[in-house]
């Protein structure tokens, strides 16, 4: 593990730095090539050694609850508390938190996450990628990427791993993922995404949802903050005291998941719930048109649990239906 809060040594990240016991915050400006944006990054330097964490919210700018419980956490935690060092971005896609955009960055539409590790030569989101991946993830014993259902999404709370092949790596993706205490947790990678880079670097990588819908009640923020001190615990970085909130529970574990997307335009209307157990082939709903007649029937490619859905009527092709994770 980093030794980053060791002795006076001070910690520094794109030319924000904090001394030992010390908590800075910051809004760091990123060229993005066509604008420039602002990230408010947090750094908070414990005066114990131990390991460093790196933390993202809103990496997609409409999921609310997690950016209101990743700043709660990280604003409230006590400096002289913490072990080691937490690199946080409160708000990691700023151009789509302001334009409350679903999924994409309004500057190149494109995902976020699809785009890491990036490229600081490449696209807008390329560029925001590079930028996170070498300054946040880079460096980082552990990342932490807070999500929950986008504006148009509903989800059942899970947390995510992704596997590195070393066992004391993997070991902590799991020991942090099982203390964030959600209903599921799914182990595989996502391709381009935050948790995928930091793994292929070799770094502990664990994601957390819950919420969605636009919305950020304190039901759900309360459990997403909750998970994160109790995944901080986990790790090493907070003391037991610090583990506060809704208890959290034990995770049923999924390692199989099968992702729908509409292959037509159209209007969206799902036969089934988020959290509900479907069974292979069963219906899960219809993408009709303007008329009301059926232009995609969808069934369960999979039987398990229907892990988000997306709510709205309106669906473009290629764009997500719901996901079911299985054991």
């Amino acid at each position: 593990m980093s030794s980053s809060a060791a002795g006076p040594q001070r910690l520094v990240v794109a030319g924000l730095s904090a001394t030992p016991g010390e908590r800075v915050t910051g809004l760091i400006r990123v060229d993005l090539g066509e604008t420039i944006v602002e990230l408010p990054l947090v750094l908070i330097h414990g005066v114990r050694p131990g390991p460093r964490v790196g933390l993202t919210a809103g990496i997609h700018g409409a999921e609310y609850v997690s950016i209101a419980a990743a700043r709660r956490v990280i604003m409230e935690l006590d400096p002289a508390t913490v072990q080691g060092s937490i690199v946080a971005v409160l708000t990691a896609n700023p151009p789509a938190f302001a334009a409350r955009s679903i999924y994409l960055n309004p500057l190149d539409r494109r995902n976020l996450n699809r785009v890491f590790p990036g490229d600081p030569a490449g696209s807008p989101s390329e560029r925001l990628a590079a930028w996170l991946d070498a300054n946040v993830i880079a460096g980082s014993d552990l990342f932490i990427d807070m999500h929950c259902g986008d504006m148009n999404e509903a989800l059942v709370p899970f947390t995510g791993l992704e596997l590195t092949g070393d066992a004391a790596v993997d070991a902590l993706s799991r020991r942090v993922a099982e203390a964030y205490g959600l209903d599921y947790l799914v182990i595989g990678p996502l391709p381009g995404s935050t948790t995928t880079a930091a793994a292929t670097r070799g770094i502990a990588a664990v994601l957390g949802e819950v919420g969605g819908r636009g919305q950020w009640p304190e039901s759900d923020v309360g459990v997403h903050a909750a998970g994160l001190r109790r995944a901080l615990v986990a790790a090493g970085v907070l003391p037991v005291s610090e583990a506060t909130g809704p208890a959290g529970r034990v995770s049923t574990l999924l390692t199989l998941e099968a992702w729908l997307r509409s292959e037509v335009n159209g209007y969206w209307h799902p036969a089934v719930e988020v959290g509900e157990v479907v069974t292979a082939g069963q219906a899960l709903g219809e993408v009709r048109d303007a008329f009301g007649a059926v232009r995609g029937a969808i069934s369960a490619p999979i039987g398990g649990v229907v892990l988000f859905l997306v709510t709205s009527l309106a669906m473009n092709e290629g764009d997500p239906l719901l996901a079911i994770g299985a054991e």
